[in-house]
């Protein structure tokens, strides 16, 4: 899926989503996803929430299995594994996700979330596909599920 479809797409399914994030980038095997400040992500100790970095990561992680996979709304989280390293500066929260496997059923990315220059944590996402969804073939320039 291009930026485009994939926007289009999300607003179709989830008409709240640009509240929350937006998307700065998309490359041929990942995307750049940005979490804008707001004090409610915060938490006690001035960070932003550890709930708010892992729906980043899963929001992420969702955008780059829809743009490899294909539309499959329906696509959900199969395993969110986090791994915070630093506190997080009440900032914005920018989240790179890269596909690291496709197949037919499941595909695996891995999510880097960076408060400024400095990596706050990252998470590895599972995303189960439906059963009735075919993965996009190989010449539309994404992975196929046999690859």
């Amino acid at each position: 899926m291009t930026l485009p479809e994939l926007e289009a797409l999300m607003d179709r399914h989830f008409a709240s989503w640009r509240q929350f994030s937006t998307i700065v980038a998309l490359g041929d095997n990942d995307i750049t996803v940005r979490m804008p400040f707001r004090k409610d992500l915060m938490r006690a100790g001035g960070t932003i929430s550890g709930p708010a970095l892992m729906a980043l990561a899963d929001t992420a992680a969702y955008f780059i299995t829809l743009v490899h996979a294909g539309p499959a709304p329906g696509a959900a989280t199969a395993n969110l594994d986090i791994h915070f390293l630093v506190r997080p500066k009440p900032d914005d929260i920018v989240a790179t996700a890269t596909m690291l496997r496709l197949g037919r059923r499941l595909a695996v990315s891995k999510v880097d979330l960076m408060s400024g220059d400095q990596l706050v944590a990252h998470a590895t996402v599972t995303y189960a596909l439906p059963p009735d969804h075919q993965v996009l073939p190989t010449g539309s320039g994404q992975r196929s599920a046999s690859e």
